[in-house]
């Protein structure tokens, strides 16, 4: 027995160093226990009065890499047994859908059964419209199941082909269905797609390589709704409708908006003339990796959570929160708290879902490597449901079997979700022809008309457009709308008029009335979203007229969403173009009209230009006072306001052969040590060999990876004293390794002299 007590006794000692050692600071593996479900909960900082369940777990799922609910509360399950690493994966049918039922709601599932398995390699899923919505890379796929009986009606249909697998952890993913019945989805930076309906030609395909893209049901368009970001793995809609996406490396937060361009992790932009993409709205820090992300809408929790989006933080094993504060036509987010950490290393929070329950749901993928490059726990995972310890136990829900009466109801839910899944109900409907549109419609606008809150009005509507309501004549009812005392329901009027790309003529002059004189920046914003996808004859009074607003000089958002409508007229239309610039109140606009004009097809990156040249050697000369760049490959030379919370500027070798190289000469002093002192970091996939020379002699020498760190950022000491009295030429090297990812991230170099 004493034995016995003390291996549990080193046991636990050997846990809390490791824990001690990995949490609050980045790290990609470690040497964590496997513990049992069981164990895992019992080792939970849970918050007082909550219970955290064991939903399900292995042996019953393993690999699970997304999840979600369908109409009648059960869960369905993606189990990814294909998945190897970030590189590569088994190239069978090994991977699986599962559904789960919890009959009695008491957070534990009951029943289980197989769906699909004949799949090869899966991201995201999404119930809906008489099936399953899978990202099975390189396809979007639709399976089947008409008569809800739970047994596929016929083999996958490829809805859409050229999805990229260059990283299998960043391809895509967080499928949701949005207020406005498309299906919304990520996918990340260092994934290359060529996204089209199958046999379509190049032409005919939309890239993408970071941000958030969108598939209609019925029409099956697929439009990319925003680029940028890193590996974005969380989206979801506020009360408002406004979109949100959690992120990894770069700052975690985004408030994203239709047509914008975002802060882009490591590769520039796909448009060059960005200039200024839209910035994280975050105002603090969390360790870098998030999955998931769900606003609290329900009516379970206490109420100081509605509103606050919870999200998983990998790196911190931890569910956190944060709230969005109103910061003229967008957010900041402020930090909420930090809910649930679970204080177990293994623990990979990759989504979360809000159940019918009002629980929050969370996927954990589980493992040591907690970026992907391995599995070192194979066939594990598990589901947990959070729930305060008084909630009662709710009637398992039928979404399908309500009347269409029944549905509207729904719509004034004090859970959103069964909000969504009435709407989503109600999209089918419609699109099959089985809704009673008239009674649908007079139930509908009675709600809209008879409530007194945005939220509530927005719910009303986005219920009337996926029914139809505004179809054909009765568009003028939406036009209507333009001219409402509320500002989100004339944003989302404004949204939804031009969804289509054919907005009726009569809305021009009320368009450009808004422009000119409505007081909401909210509004403003959706114009400027709007804008493009508007008649040319229609840009440009909108965006004269937006840009007369001096308030909004300083706006996060809308000076960039103005320029992001106005940059592809410039050439076509340059007298309209420098009209605007010479009258506009928002200066960043005269001098991106300025830049645009003078600039010509962009420049193969070996020969720069030399107004870009003069940028890159101020990058450089604010983190390495006195160095020169010399030989940047792809990319160029780029300032990073924020890389793993810190300031720092990338760079890349020319080729596989050359290295990009920060050169100065210096001139060591007599009498006194010399130190040179280095700050640098790593794509997170990637490595790069640093070497410092001086005279062309080596004088340090090492990669520079997680591997080799062990941590954020290598702090690098080299003494020059030896060189004392003499001139050196110093250089510091960014050089290629394995040719993948081979980025420098500079955050500090320094020569001090005692």
């Amino acid at each position: 027995m004493k034995t016995l007590t003390l291996f549990l006794s080193i046991s636990a000692l050997a846990i809390t160093s490791s824990l001690a050692q990995n949490r609050g600071k980045q790290h990609k593996s470690s040497d964590a226990p496997f513990l049992t479900p069981k164990e895992a909960v019992a080792k939970m900082s849970i918050p007082e009065g909550f219970d955290v369940s064991i939903y399900t777990s292995e042996p019953h799922i393993g690999e699970p890499i997304a999840f979600t609910f369908d109409a009648k509360g059960r869960v369905w399950v993606v189990e990814n047994y294909n998945y190897v690493n970030r590189r590569s994966h088994k190239n069978e049918q090994l991977s699986r859908i599962q559904i789960f039922e919890d009959t009695d709601s008491d957070g534990v599932f009951d029943t289980k059964k197989l769906f699909h398995d004949k799949i090869t390699f899966a991201s995201g899923i999404a119930i809906g419209h008489g099936g399953v919505y899978l990202g099975a890379p390189p396809n979007l796929v639709f399976i089947p199941d008409a008569n809800r009986d739970d047994v596929p009606d016929a083999e996958p249909e490829v809805l859409l082909d050229g999805w990229g697998m260059q990283d299998r952890h960043e391809t895509l993913n967080s499928f949701i269905w949005g207020p406005d019945g498309w299906l919304y989805g990520c996918q990340g930076v260092f994934t290359h797609s060529l996204i089209g309906k199958p046999g379509a030609p190049k032409d005919d395909r939309l890239y993408l390589d970071a941000g958030i893209w969108r598939f209609h049901p019925e029409t099956r368009d697929f439009e990319i709704f925003a680029r940028g970001l890193s590996n974005p793995w969380g989206f979801d809609f506020n009360d408002l409708g406004h979109g949100f996406a959690t992120c990894c490396v770069i700052p975690h937060l985004f408030h994203i908006v239709q047509g914008g361009i975002y802060h882009k992790q490591s590769r520039p932009n796909l448009n060059p003339y960005t200039y200024a993409p839209i910035q994280t709205i975050r105002d603090h820090t969390h360790l870098s990796a998030h999955g998931g992300a769900r606003f609290y809408l329900a009516d379970t929790f206490p109420s100081e959570h509605r509103d606050h989006l919870f999200m998983c933080n990998i790196h911190e094993h931890a569910v956190l929160t944060d709230y969005m504060e109103p910061n003229g036509s967008t957010y900041i987010g402020r930090h909420g708290s930090d809910f649930l950490p679970t204080n177990d290393l293994a623990w990979v929070g990759f989504s979360l879902e809000i159940g019918p329950d009002g629980g929050v749901y969370i996927l954990d993928w589980h493992d040591t490597d907690i970026c992907g490059n391995a599995i070192n726990f194979p066939k594990s995972g598990r589901i947990y449901r959070i729930m305060p310890k008084d909630a009662k136990r709710i009637a398992r829900p039928n979404i399908p079997s309500l009347t269409d009466l029944e549905l509207c109801q729904l719509q004034n839910h004090s859970n959103d979700w069964f909000v969504r899944q009435a709407r989503t109900e109600l999209h089918h409907r419609t699109i099959s022809g089985k809704l009673d549109q008239k009674m649908v419609h007079k139930a509908l606008d009675k709600f809209f008309a008879s409530s007194k809150t945005s939220p509530k009005r927005l719910r009303a509507l986005w219920a009337q457009h996926v029914t139809k309501r505004f179809a054909d004549d009765a568009k003028q009812k939406l036009v209507q709308l333009l001219s409402h005392s509320d500002e989100h329901v004339r944003a989302w009027a404004i949204q939804l008029l031009s969804e289509d790309k054919n907005p009726p003529a009569s809305i021009k002059p009320i368009l450009e009335g808004l422009a000119q004189n409505d007081p909401s920046p909210t509004v403003r914003l959706y114009l400027a979203a709007a804008a493009p996808r508007l008649p040319l004859d229609h840009r440009f009074p909108i965006l004269n007229a937006l840009s007369q607003h001096a308030e909004d000089i300083d706006d996060p958002k809308l000076p960039r969403m103005i320029w992001f409508a106005l940059e592809p007229l410039v050439t076509g239309h340059p007298k309209k173009a420098l009209a605007l610039a010479a009258q506009t109140k928002i200066p960043f606009l005269t001098e991106s009209v300025a830049r645009r004009m003078i600039s010509g097809s962009p420049q193969n990156h070996k020969k720069p230009r030399p107004n870009l040249r003069a940028k890159w050697g101020q990058a450089i000369e604010a983190i390495a006072p006195g160095f020169k760049v010399e030989n940047v490959g792809e990319g160029g030379v780029v300032a990073l306001k924020s890389f793993r919370n810190e300031k720092a500027v990338q760079t890349h070798p020319l080729d596989k052969k050359t290295p990009c190289s920060l050169k100065r000469q210096l001139q060591v002093p007599k009498g006194k040590s010399s130190l040179l002192k280095i700050r640098c970091s790593y794509h997170p996939h990637g490595d790069w060999q640093l070497r410092v020379l001086a005279n062309s002699k080596v004088l340090h020498d090492q990669i520079v990876s997680f591997k080799t760190v062990k941590s954020e950022w290598l702090e690098v000491e080299v003494d020059l004293t030896k060189f004392a009295g003499q001139k050196i030429d110093l250089a510091l090297e960014n050089r290629p390794n394995d040719w993948r990812n081979e980025f420098g991230f500079w955050h500090s170099v320094q020569v001090i002299h005692r």
